[in-house]
């Protein structure tokens, strides 16, 4: 991407070349894209060797999956309350629970489970993952930003809320660009400067992007000065979004997970690039084995050209095969046809990839996956406690990960004030006796939320399939203790337990039926033998006591 007429970029522009020309100094965008071809099984790129595809044991996805899924099995509850002590604590109290529920229906709305699983694996691999969060005519929306699409005024600090700016790189269609700049008053002269470009520096893969000759390169860049936020977009050459104040609006709504600090960096590390080189060994030494095994660990025919041919002796090949020779003259078939002995591979060409491949795992906690535990012999402690000692390798992710959904929680609220003018609106469920529960729609003002001084915590609840077994054994012997009762160990079951809780339900309210059927009709017996008797007792005669 270069030009020699540095009179036609934009300012902005001009810093986000600066960026782009500190990070390539660094090599930050190869080995991101390293990371990520190896990761996902693209580890011979480049080799030129005909229409042969070298075998490979790709042992860094398994690593993948297995490291963040310890992470992220920890489900995140977020939780507001108030820091205002006085008269109007209790009310500000009550709002902060609607802003809990609300925080439950916008996490559900904007797919966060499903994301964080993004989050980590673009973590792990490159190091970093960020979530943009902005508003789209009233709703709340979230884009997953590839770290190689951010770029920040100071790359030596890694607090986002602290730096001078930050700017966001996108690939747009030119189209969408010049209505949103005709929109925002730019001359016809300067949307004609609008040009599509190939400018794929930064797109992981961008090769693979469509040359429909339809896409530019958009810059977004954010800033803080005076306490206020302003937000501008810019092509290279004409600031389409000229500089725009978001009044109530104080953090920068992105929000950054790192997978391990990289000190005196605003990038943090992956867990990929350190292990490449054993990745490259091992498919090295793979591809060594098969070739020594296609050389030597077949046998080799050796025959006599005067009585065979070629295509005598390749018909050895096949079962049931008959051989003419043209002149047999009493020789033995070892004169005709022999074979040479191929010569033996040292088990230790065999055992280096394999043990690379195991000490690699081993360093990187992922060894053990605790497939050998039979969740049926062993106690539901014991599986826990073997859990636990494997998430010592990532108690530091994880803790990182719940500072990430905090920051998220407060970005959050930080939205809801700026974007909320005329009141945020929060559908919650009313409970109406006698049947089902309402939807109803509560208005919190702007000023109510202004006045919050917000504090945010975030509960972690690990959630795996031991710890469930673990939690259902506990249940099941305390039912088998007579401790509690059916009906209560049925309600205590999670709605994704192993047991069939609907099915455990629908019996208990059977027999609550039937009990209350059965007891009605008790009930209406016993008030039939009591109509009975009054009817025979008023049947009887009187009898007036005489006196005496």
């Amino acid at each position: 991407m270069k030009t020699t007429d540095q009179d036609v970029l934009t300012d902005i522009w001009q810093e986000y070349r600066q960026g782009l020309d500190y990070l390539n100094s660094v090599n930050f965008f190869s080995r991101v894209e390293d990371s990520f071809n190896f990761t996902y099984g693209d580890q011979w790129r480049g080799l030129q060797n005909g229409n042969e595809r070298p075998p490979q044991l790709n042992m860094l996805h398994p690593i993948l999956k297995n490291s963040t899924a310890l992470v992220g099995q920890n489900l995140m509850s977020i939780y507001y309350s108030s820091m205002n002590y006085g008269p109007q604590h209790q009310e500000l109290t009550k709002i902060c629970e609607k802003l809990n529920e609300h925080a439950v229906s916008t996490w559900e709305r904007l797919k966060m489970d499903s994301l964080q699983w993004n989050v980590l694996q673009d973590s792990f691999i490159s190091g970093d993952s960020f979530v943009y969060f902005y508003d789209d005519n009233g709703k709340m929306k979230a884009e997953l930003l590839d770290t190689n699409n951010i770029m920040f005024a100071d790359e030596q600090n890694p607090n986002i809320q602290e730096q001078p700016y930050v700017l966001i790189v996108q690939r747009r269609y030119v189209s969408d660009i010049k209505k949103e700049a005709k929109e925002n008053g730019i001359s016809d002269a300067d949307i004609e400067m609008i040009l599509p470009d190939d400018d794929l520096d930064l797109q992981i893969n961008g090769k693979t992007e469509v040359k429909n000759k339809k896409k530019t390169t958009s810059v977004m860049k954010m800033w803080k000065k005076d306490g206020i936020f302003y937000i501008s977009r810019s092509t290279k050459s004409v600031v389409y979004q000229p500089e725009t104040a978001i009044e109530g609006l104080t953090l920068y709504p992105i929000a950054k997970y790192s997978w391990k600090v990289n000190k005196g960096s605003a990038r943090g590390m992956g867990d990929i690039w350190d292990k490449i080189p054993n990745q490259i060994a091992i498919n090295k030494s793979l591809y060594r084995y098969e070739a020594a095994i296609k050389a030597n660990a077949y046998p080799h025919k050796v025959f006599n050209t005067s009585a065979l041919s070629a295509e005598d002796v390749k018909r050895l090949s096949y079962p049931d095969s008959n051989i003419g020779v043209s002149d047999f003259s009493g020789q033995g078939v070892e004169k005709l046809v022999a074979y040479l002995q191929p010569a033996s591979i040292s088990p230790h060409a065999k055992d280096l990839w394999q043990d690379l491949i195991t000490l690699t795992r081993d360093l990187s906690g992922a060894g053990d996956n605790l497939e050998n535990i039979d969740p049926e012999q062993a106690s539901g402690v014991a599986i826990e406690a073997a859990r636990e000692a494997k998430t010592l390798n990532v108690n530091m992710q994880v803790s990182a990960f719940k500072q990430f959904v905090e920051d998220i929680a407060l970005i959050w609220y930080d939205l809801w004030v700026a974007y909320s003018p005329n009141g945020l609106s929060i559908i919650t469920e009313q409970e109406v006796q006698g049947g089902d529960p309402v939807q109803k729609e509560i208005i919190i003002s702007q000023e109510e939320l202004k006045e919050l001084k917000i504090d945010v915590r975030v509960d972690v609840t690990p959630s795996n399939a031991y710890s469930k077994i673990a939690q259902e054994a506990a249940l099941k012997e305390l039912l088998t203790s007579n401790v509690i009762t059916f009906e209560e160990y049925v309600s205590s079951l999670d709605d994704d337990s192993s047991m069939p809780k609907d099915k455990l339900t629908a019996i208990v309210n059977k027999r609550k039926e039937a009990q209350n059927s059965k007891a009605a009709k008790t009930i209406l017996a016993l008030t039939d033998k009591a109509a009975e008797l009054q009817a025979q007792n008023a049947a009887r005669p009187s009898v007036q006591a005489k006196g005496v």
